[in-house]
């Protein structure tokens, strides 16, 4: 078992960090690439898969918060909640731009609030390394297909 407290990213969270970003920006980049009506399809993989992201996201923190006794219970609890109904409010808001805005919101909170876990003991200690360029990556593809829904 990795040590929460060792600042090094392991392999397993490198490859499981940055491995699911990909689909986000080959979505993105579909959404530009893909003729009519495949482009929207892209925009749609891209808002799902990026929600499923982030709720997997919040089961992260919140079972770092059940396996760490350091870990601040009320920290855990009110982060899981926010990254989880940002991705539940991208599933069923109406509207690629409105989806699309608040897995932007998501992916932004994961990459701050995660990073500044990570230095008080309430994510392990690698998301401090591993969270801004692994939510950038994502970020990129969601705002890829964000700027094709809008200059549609």
């Amino acid at each position: 078992m990795d040590d929460p407290h060792d600042p090094r990213v392991p392999v397993n969270s490198l490859v499981l960090g940055y491995g699911p970003m990909l689909p986000l920006v080959l979505g993105g980049a579909g959404a530009w690439l893909l003729p009519p009506p495949l482009e929207l399809f892209a925009v749609q993989a891209v808002v799902l898969w990026a929600a499923l992201i982030l709720v997997f996201i919040a089961g992260v923190r919140r079972g770092f918060g059940f396996g760490n006794r350091r870990a601040s219970t009320t920290v855990e609890i009110v982060t899981m909640t926010a990254y989880f109904l940002l991705g539940l409010a991208a599933l069923i808001v109406p509207g690629f731009p409105a989806e699309l805005t608040l897995l932007l919101l998501g992916y932004t909170l994961v990459a701050w609030l995660d990073t500044r876990a990570a230095k008080t003991g309430n994510a392990p200690a690698h998301f401090a390394r591993l969270r801004i360029p692994q939510m950038l990556i994502g970020m990129l593809g969601i705002g890829a297909a964000l700027g094709r829904v809008l200059l549609a």
